[in-house]
């Protein structure tokens, strides 16, 4: 899998492209004293950055879709997008110019995310699961590594720090412009044939409503626990390096179980791997509210984070299957209604946390858990190995092997 080019751009490439997103909240929070800004403010742009990079995924995939043999050049000007803009969020002289710079790089991310998505399955048809688990443990190790490289570079060099990290950007791009050129010398010469689908049905549409309403469940309650682990401990009394690292820890937990589970999902089928982690992520997430000993709290929020976080890929990858659309949009649409609805979520728990206290919210989004295991029945689950080698044959042509 690793000496995929492909698969190796598209996986430098959002890691990449992560860093930069990550750094949006270290840089404002830098810029509060000498712009003057107001939390609301800071909330606001944060918000609509992430929204413009949600919403915009569906017309970037649908888009790639039609320039099929040109995905990895628009990856790759995804990212150089991204360098660019936060290039100009660093020399901005003022907060007029530094904030159309900031939105527009959720542009970018936008443009690369449906299209590194699809063509990192793509690009290993025979472990699926496995190569979007790895597609997506590197975004989150880049939305690991981008506040503290951020917090190191802008507290030596301030804004200008954001210089470097940007020009970063461009590496990862030139690997995908050649991952492009190798695709292309070594396709067939003929279109690979679209993947048959089947006929829609009431009993699919069924499934499809289960799928929909599996993903706002799951999405929120990690959401949620990223939105508020600090805020529950800070309540508490807990210091912010500890607490910090309480949030760090769930994070970094949920980027492991990603690989974990795409590996299972590859051996086991998807709704082995998505029912029982999220069976057990009830007891885990609350021994993580409900324990008093500090490493107890620690041990149960780094196992929440691995069995809730661990499914995010596998539902992308079953959606690209199961909707009747072409892999850019199909992925497009997932990752734009997963973040949306996670948002969505936790702005209903937050509001619903200021009436009744956050631990009480906290402890039912956890138990929501059992609720999606029971929506996950629906997935499928061992491939066959003859639907396998349908796959491969399908889309070995764009892959670049």
């Amino acid at each position: 899998m690793l000496r995929n080019r492909v698969f190796t751009a598209v996986v430098g490439g959002h890691f990449m492209v992560d860093v930069l997103n990550s750094i949006g909240a270290v840089l404002l929070a830098v810029l509060a004293g000498p712009f003057g800004l107001s939390n609301q403010q800071i909330g606001l742009a944060l918000t609509v950055y992430t929204l413009l990079g949600a919403l915009s995924q569906p017309l970037f995939g649908w888009i790639a879709d039609r320039l099929v043999g040109h995905t990895l050049q628009l990856a790759a000007i995804g990212v150089a997008w991204m360098a660019l803009c936060y290039t100009g969020v660093a020399l901005a002289p003022n907060w007029t110019i530094l904030l159309p710079c900031f939105m527009l790089a959720a542009l970018g991310s936008g443009l690369f995310h449906p299209i590194g998505t699809a063509s990192a399955a793509a690009a290993v048809p025979d472990r699926p699961a496995s190569a979007t688990s790895i597609f997506f443990f590197g975004g989150q190790i880049g939305l690991a590594v981008g506040p503290l490289l951020a917090g190191i570079l802008l507290g030596i060099a301030g804004r200008a720090g954001i210089v470097p990290v940007a020009m970063m950007a461009l590496v990862p791009a030139g690997t995908l412009l050649l991952a492009q050129q190798t695709a292309r010398s070594r396709r067939s010469g003929h279109t690979a044939p679209l993947p048959q689908r089947r006929l829609w049905t009431k009993l699919a549409i069924v499934l499809l409503l289960a799928f929909i309403v599996l993903v706002v469940v799951r999405s929120s309650i990690q959401t949620v626990y990223q939105s508020f682990l600090p805020k529950l401990f800070s309540d508490r009394g807990w210091e912010p390096a500890l607490y910090g690292a309480l949030a760090g820890t769930f994070m970094a937990s949920g980027a492991i179980g990603n690989v974990l589970n795409g590996w299972m999902a590859d051996r086991l089928g998807m709704r082995i791997a998505t029912v029982w982690p999220l069976i057990l992520s009830v007891p885990a997430g609350l021994a993580c509210f409900l324990a008093t000993p500090v490493w107890v709290i620690f041990i149960a929020a780094g196992l929440a984070g691995m069995l809730v976080g661990g499914q995010h890929s596998i539902l992308v990858l079953h959606a690209q299957r199961i909707l009747p659309v072409r892999q850019g949009l199909a992925s497009g649409l997932i990752l734009g209604f997963t973040f949306a609805s996670g948002a969505i979520g936790t702005w209903l728990s937050g509001m619903i946390a200021d009436q009744i206290g956050l631990e009480q919210v906290m402890i039912g989004m956890t138990l929501l858990g059992l609720p999606a295991a029971a929506l996950a029945f629906t997935l499928p689950g061992r491939t066959r190995p003859a639907a396998v080698a349908e796959v491969r044959a399908g889309l070995q042509p764009e892959t670049g092997r």
